[in-house]
């Protein structure tokens, strides 16, 4: 395989042999210890492809802020006009579908018309009904987002090797980076790619043996600290180096900001706040944090989908919905909501 820059990167298509040279440093059936790659595609294969353009999130390290930067990411593509499926396969944290059901209800009580998605959990893990529930929802749709939980599992893998982009978020530190690339505590150099990083790249391989569209992978470095100023200089390097020797391209970061999470219980994003009167006061920052990462996603344009991106229409009780925007609105500003109280 040739990665970026013309760069040699390593072959993972036999996954159980050692690279030429390599056998030192080649794990490949602790990075794969499930069924072959071959095996996997096969089911993929087996099955229609969506035409909608497929994007999962997925790290083997949990708390990397997957769920959140999926669900950013849904309503910045609804915002710019994608019909959309959300698809979570975490079924017992079940956060991106949390969010996405707070969003309908926050729509519902406040008449307010959101961008939405259709969303859901995958109850039965299985590939054979993630693809059901694909065709099932999702040939309306323009793009198809998928939050894998934070372990490996055979649904994690039948998604990766379905996907079109892969979004693989990290925190700034060795930590996080150790799934993706083993470095020299000493030198800091890049010595051999992580588990996760040979798993990918063993479904890569398998790909494009049997001459399917190669996975684009999008590793993004999240929840950046500007006073961490060292620990995010040696991150930097760290993944420079790891670019190429795994083929990915580096996504735009994300800061560490509140804006991120203040908002999720209500299933709203600061994209969302010009929609809702009385709470325009969105943050410029986050959101083109957001807007700049989907930038750099490269997707198709939007317009292959004829699904509804608005609220459902309902009735609700006008006091209801006036109790429902004062408690966003006490979240939003809680010392001006407590004054306008007191008085």
């Amino acid at each position: 395989m040739r990665g970026i820059g013309g760069e040699t990167v390593l072959n993972y298509a036999n996954f159980n042999e050692p690279p030429a040279g390599r056998s030192a440093d080649w794990d490949g059936e602790r990075a794969f210890d499930g069924e072959h790659p071959s095996v996997t595609l096969r089911a993929v294969c087996s099955r229609p492809r969506p035409k909608a353009h497929v994007i999962v999130f997925a790290n083997e390290k949990g708390g990397v802020g997957k769920s959140t930067l999926a669900f950013h990411t849904a309503v910045a593509l609804a915002h710019a006009g994608y019909k959309l499926l959300a698809i979570d396969l975490d079924r017992r944290q079940r956060s991106l579908d949390t969010a996405f059901v707070n969003r309908d209800a926050t729509a519902r009580s406040l008449q307010v018309n959101l961008p939405r998605s259709r969303h859901i959990v995958l109850e039965k893990q299985s590939g054979a009904l993630l693809s059901q529930e694909i065709t099932r929802l999702g040939t309306q749709c323009d793009v198809i987002v998928i939050d894998v939980a934070g372990h490996d599992s055979a649904i994690a893998r039948y998604a990766m090797a379905m996907a079109d982009t892969l979004v693989t978020p990290v925190n700034s530190s060795a930590v996080d980076l150790d799934l993706m690339g083993k470095f020299s505590p000493v030198t800091k150099r890049f010595k051999k790619p992580g588990h996760f990083a040979q798993m990918v790249n063993a479904l890569r391989a398998e790909r494009a043996r049997l001459g399917l569209p190669s996975l684009d992978w999008v590793v993004v470095k999240n929840r950046v600290r500007s006073t961490e100023v060292r620990q995010q200089a040696w991150v930097d390097n760290a993944l420079a180096q790891l670019a190429p020797k795994i083929d990915v391209r580096l996504g735009a970061s994300l800061s560490e900001r509140v804006a991120y999470r203040e908002l999720f219980p209500f299933g709203l994003t600061h994209l969302d706040l010009r929609l809702i009167p009385g709470l325009a006061s969105a943050r410029p920052s986050a959101s083109a944090e957001v807007r700049a990462l989907v930038a750099d996603l490269a997707l198709p344009e939007p317009g292959s989908g004829v699904g509804s991106n608005e609220a459902p229409k309902s009735w609700v009780i006008r006091e209801s919905s006036r109790a429902y925007g004062a408690s966003l609105q006490q979240h939003m500003h809680p010392k001006s909501a407590a004054l306008e109280k007191a008085g």
